[in-house]
C-alpha cells in the first residue's frame, strides 16, 4: 500500500471527524490546543491533531489493518473505540495532572502563585482556559447543526468525561471506520 494512500486515508478521517465534532459544537482543536499553548488554541490543537492522527492511521496500516481476523471496518471501529476511549478518559487526566504540575511548581520555586491583573493565580488561569473553550466559529454562515446534542452537557473539563462521550466517541469510531475500510489490507512502506 503506497505511503500517499496512508496520508489520503488520514486526510480523510481526520477531515470527517473534525467536521463531526464541528456539528456537534465540540470545538476540539481548540481544547486540544488549550493544554500546549493557551494563547495560540488552533495552532497547537491543529498541529497535534495531524500529527497524531498521520501516526495513528499509519499505526493502523502498518500493524492492525490485516494482522487479525474479522472485517475491516470492525477492526477500525475497534480501533477507533480505543483512541476514543483514550481521548475521552487517559488524556485528559493526564494533561490536567501536568498542567497541575507545572502550575505548583511555579508556586513552590516562585515563593507565591503567579498572579494576573484580576489577581488570579497560575492555577486559576490555567482552569478557566481549560474549561472555557469558545463555540465552534459558523462556516459559512451556518452554525453547528446538531449543537443540540452538547448544549447542556460540559465537556471541556478534565472531569466531565460524561459530556465527551457522545462526541468523542462517535467522531472517533467514524475514524476508525473511514481508516478500517480503507486501509485493512497488507501494509508495504517500500512502495
Amino acid at each position: 500500500m503506497p505511503i500517499l494512500r496512508v496520508l489520503g486515508v488520514a486526510l480523510l478521517a481526520l477531515t470527517l471527524a473534525l467536521g463531526l465534532f464541528w456539528a456537534m459544537d465540540v470545538n476540539y482543536a481548540a481544547w486540544v490546543g488549550a493544554w500546549l499553548a493557551p494563547k495560540r488554541q488552533y495552532a497547537a490543537g491543529f498541529g497535534v491533531i495531524i500529527v497524531f492522527g498521520l501516526f495513528f492511521t499509519w499505526f493502523y496500516a502498518r500493524f492492525i489493518g490485516d494482522k487479525f481476523p474479522g472485517p475491516g471496518m470492525v477492526r477500525g471501529l475497534v480501533f477507533g473505540a480505543v483512541l476514543g476511549a483514550c481521548a475521552i478518559w487517559v488524556i485528559p487526566y493526564t494533561l490536567d495532572t501536568i498542567a497541575g504540575f507545572v502550575g505548583n511548581t511555579q508556586v513552590v520555586y516562585g515563593g507565591r502563585g503567579i498572579v494576573d491583573k484580576d489577581h488570579k493565580t497560575a492555577d486559576q488561569q490555567m482552569e478557566e482556559l481549560l474549561t472555557q473553550v469558545e463555540p465552534c466559529p459558523p462556516i459559512r454562515g451556518v452554525k453547528p447543526p446538531l449543537a443540540k446534542l452538547t448544549r447542556d452537557k460540559p465537556w471541556a473539563p478534565a472531569d466531565a468525561w460524561k459530556g465527551r462521550m457522545l462526541p468523542f466517541g462517535i467522531a472517533f469510531l467514524l475514524y476508525g471506520l473511514v481508516i478500517g475500510a480503507l486501509l485493512s489490507e497488507k501494509f508495504d512502506p517500500k512502495k
